[in-house]
């Protein structure tokens, strides 16, 4: 009988590969479903972000040791050689174990056997496999759809390479400390004082392990999660006590939290999105972090609100992307076509030029996307910047190899004193 810990795995991937599920939601289900706690826990997370992730790589390991096409080999029993495959090749669990559980996880003996042959065949040849892997495609050794390694090759001539390597890897637990209530220092202490590797980052605080202490702070309203790329886009912003800031897709609401944090809770902060269902989350946030001059509204950022324009002294345009940036944390964008990316960036351009409206002369508006797609950021910001008249205070990419970074673009535009 197999383990609790594969089952888990197995359910969950099978929801990710078989019905198109996100596995970074998916997981927490089927955590709970499964009732996995502590190590456990941990050990099937590690099972269904490596096998998410490094899907090209162990496809190619299980043809060259099956001698079949992946296409030619039943769902079911691909998804447990997966698995059994990424425990022999990237994670150190010994061969039995990972052979004799993997086989555990199939009905049937023609299917136990055949799973058991494939998985001793990759044992006695695991030097030949891994030499073969080193020859392969660069899109196959980086698990990334050819679309878009092709992109990041053209895009970026001899990083390539290095930003994909870079997605494999994994950035800390990041909190923006609520410093309506404390400050980074004392909150990275209190941390500390729990067992907890905390550390103090301007106004974040990263912690490396202890994150049951840290999510506990978050249910205590002392910070919320944020990514510390995300969390450059709101200080890049500067919104200021007594500011009226727009934020015109504004959920899961980091951005709009951080600017009402950095305004000290004086001003207004108002808070658009297409999702009217996804707003109440925002509206949740602020109120455990004691924040009160937030207030949102469901509305098309493609439209521009009569009733706001020239009314914003800062404005948040973090548009939809393709997340060719965020891979680290949602393995699924790896394998994504980049079919529809021209509607997609006409959209981008249409909420960018709506929400340049609301802005006062002298006001300043950030435009942020969590993807290295240049196409997507200077190629929708630099000629609207040209045709609006609007002065480009800063840019920047942030690489997915800056420490605990994911791959985003900022910039910053400043509209003319009348």
């Amino acid at each position: 009988m197999a383990d609790r810990v594969r089952e888990c795995a197995l359910h969950t991937l099978r929801r990710v590969w078989g019905q198109g599920a996100y596995s970074n939601i998916e997981i927490n289900t089927a955590l709970e479903r499964f009732a996995l706690e502590g190590k456990d826990r941990a050990f099937c997370v590690s099972l269904v972000n490596g096998a998410a992730e490094r899907m090209l790589c162990l496809d190619f390991l299980i043809e060259k040791a099956s001698g079949r096409s992946v296409r030619d080999i039943d769902k079911e029993l691909l998804y447990v050689l997966r698995l059994g495959f990424l425990q022999l090749f990237y994670m150190r669990v010994p061969d039995m174990a990972a052979c004799s559980e993997s086989v555990s996880l199939v009905k049937g003996r023609p299917q136990r056997g055949f799973v058991n042959a494939v998985m001793r065949s990759a044992c006695r040849g695991r030097e030949a496999l891994l030499t073969a892997l080193d020859g392969a495609k660069p899109h196959v050794k980086a698990s990334l759809s050819p679309e878009i390694y092709a992109l990041l090759e053209g895009q970026y001539p001899g990083d390539a390479a290095r930003i994909a390597e870079a997605f494999y890897g994994k950035n800390d637990l990041c909190l923006r400390v609520n410093t309506l209530r404390t400050t980074a220092e004392a909150l990275a202490a209190s941390l500390s004082e729990t067992g907890a590797e905390a550390h103090p980052c301007g106004k974040a605080v990263t912690v490396k392990s202890g994150a049951s202490a840290a999510l506990e702070a978050v249910r205590g309203g002392y910070a919320f999660i944020q990514g510390l790329s995300s969390q450059a886009a709101v200080a890049a912003l500067g919104a200021r006590p007594g500011d009226t800031v727009v934020d015109v897709c504004a959920c899961p609401g980091g951005k709009t939290l951080g600017a009402a944090l950095d305004m000290e809770g004086r001003g207004r902060v108002i808070s658009l999105d297409l999702h009217k269902n996804k707003l109440s989350l925002i509206e949740k946030s602020a109120a455990a972090l004691g924040i009160d001059i937030i207030s949102t509204e469901a509305h098309d950022g493609r439209e521009s609100k009569t009733e706001l324009l020239g009314a914003a002294d800062r404005v948040i345009c973090d548009v939809p992307c393709s997340g060719i940036g965020a891979i680290k944390g949602r393995p699924e964008i790896r394998y994504k076509s980049l079919e529809g990316i021209d509607a997609l960036i006409r959209t981008q351009r249409k909420i960018l030029a709506s929400a340049w409206r609301y802005l006062k002369p002298g006001g300043r508006l950030v435009y942020s996307t969590c993807t290295l797609n240049r196409d997507e950021n200077e190629g929708v910001l630099m000629p609207f910047a040209e045709s609006a008249g609007a002065r480009i205070v800063s840019t920047r990419t942030v690489m997915p190899y800056e420490e605990n970074m994911d791959g985003f673009y900022i910039a910053v535009l400043e509209k003319a004193q009348i």
